[in-house]
């Protein structure tokens, strides 16, 4: 990785660690977490408009991350949700009681997949166990429902990113009048999805979720315009705050 875009990621981690930090009030940690989106956003739109001027080399490449207990399936869907945003695919298999999800997409995305969901996994941990759970509702079902309204937002808001990025850059002119950066990007998620194709050719798409709470949706998609997009760090999200 050259310079420049090294000097953007750590610039991405520092806005993150600070949005993260416990004495950062709530008004703040959004302004940081706008800043982080939208260069997140920016870099990954970049890469991918460089590389398809020949101008930096990004090749499809795959990503393993391992998913433990406690609410497996909720922080591997967010997995799935910020990766398809990215223009990446997700797959999983089952190794005793670790979820192993392989990534597939090219390695500028890759590499913000990684950071972005490992920074959501402890935000989404610190913030679930913080709300109270109604009466009469059981607390695993509330936090389920609450961590999948998080997931939809934030998602949500990643894909309003990326919209704005490529536009962006268009406004901006692709490098050595080249393609449109809607083409490029709507090429890269094709072969990504080629290239997923041909090393899984026999893969079956799961069945939709469901769910008999939903409690916590709209706590948890509110929490999820306050998460900060940027991602500052890579390693597994914390196990004691989930579980507690």
């Amino acid at each position: 990785m050259n310079e420049i875009p090294e000097r953007k990621l750590e610039l991405i981690r520092k806005l993150l660690a600070v949005a993260e930090h416990p004495n950062t009030g709530a008004a703040e940690a959004a302004v940081y977490l706008e800043k982080a989106c939208a260069l997140m956003s920016a870099y990954g739109v970049e890469q991918a408009v460089l590389a398809d001027a020949g101008q930096v080399r990004d090749e499809i490449d795959q990503l393993t991350i391992e998913i433990g207990n406690p609410y497996q399936p909720d922080r591997r869907s967010l997995l799935a949700g910020v990766a398809s945003a990215l223009r990446c695919r997700t797959i999983y298999s089952k190794v005793g009681a670790v979820s192993r999800v392989q990534v597939i997409g090219f390695r500028s995305d890759l590499d913000l997949v990684e950071m972005l969901f490992t920074s959501l996994c402890l935000q989404m941990a610190s913030a679930v166990v913080r709300e109270p759970v109604p009466s009469g509702h059981t607390t695993i079902s509330f936090r389920k429902s609450w961590m999948a309204g998080y997931a939809n937002r934030v998602c949500e808001r990643l894909r309003a990113a990326e919209r704005a990025a490529a536009m962006d850059t268009d406004r901006a002119g692709a490098p050595g009048g080249g393609r449109s950066t809607e083409l490029v990007l709507r090429n890269r998620v094709a072969e990504v999805r080629r290239e997923y194709e041909r090393m899984f050719p026999h893969v079956r798409r799961a069945g939709r979720r469901t769910m008999s709470d939903w409690s916590g949706w709209s706590g948890g998609r509110a929490a999820g315009d306050r998460a900060d997009l940027g991602g500052s760090r890579v390693g597994a999200p914390s196990r004691a705050a989930l579980g507690r």
